[in-house]
């Protein structure tokens, strides 16, 4: 089966700031008709390269079976790591990099490493259909006072209109 996955977050940069981002994952079904689910998370305090981990987390849980899996982001970050096969050596070096330092935000690079291991992907930053759209309804939702009480707490936030025939539900974590 072929998967797109499309991230985008509201900012971009390695600077910690309040952010949403989103996720929207779309299978093409054998009728041509696209089939699409995604949500958004919002935090307080986050970079751009943990919520795109996050994000990445959240869309690649949804699959099910071995897919072929194409990844939309424009997170540099993310996009080096998985184009240089860096995320793989980490791994293999116990989670330091070349450096011998820990790698950033090693618990999410191992939870994504997981669900990446019985998929096969693509990595690409090119334009997309879906990112104006999202990028649109993230700063909807950078506008709002979400009322988070901890700093390192994220809000799930399902977009119906992102989710064929899903209902909207918030969910803390």
């Amino acid at each position: 089966m072929n998967v797109n996955i499309y991230i985008e977050t509201a900012y971009k940069g390695p600077a910690k700031r309040r952010m949403a981002g989103g996720w929207v994952v779309e299978c093409i079904r054998r009728s041509g008709a696209p089939e699409t689910r995604g949500g958004i998370i919002y935090a307080d305090i986050t970079t751009e390269n943990e919520m795109a981990l996050r994000l990445l987390q959240q869309a690649l849980s949804i699959l099910t079976k071995t897919c072929c899996v194409r990844v939309f982001t424009t997170c540099s970050h993310v996009l080096n790591t998985m184009e240089n096969h860096w995320l793989w050596q980490w791994q293999k070096n116990g989670w330091q990099n070349a450096r011998g330092k820990t790698v950033g935000n090693a618990d999410l690079w191992q939870q994504c490493a997981a669900l990446l291991e019985k998929h096969v992907t693509e990595w690409t930053d090119e334009e997309h259909s879906y990112r104006q759209c999202m990028l649109g309804r993230l700063q909807k939702e950078m506008a709002k006072d979400h009322g988070l009480k901890e700093p390192e707490n994220y809000l799930l936030i399902e977009a119906p209109e992102w989710n064929t025939g899903k209902g909207n539900r918030h969910e803390k974590k």
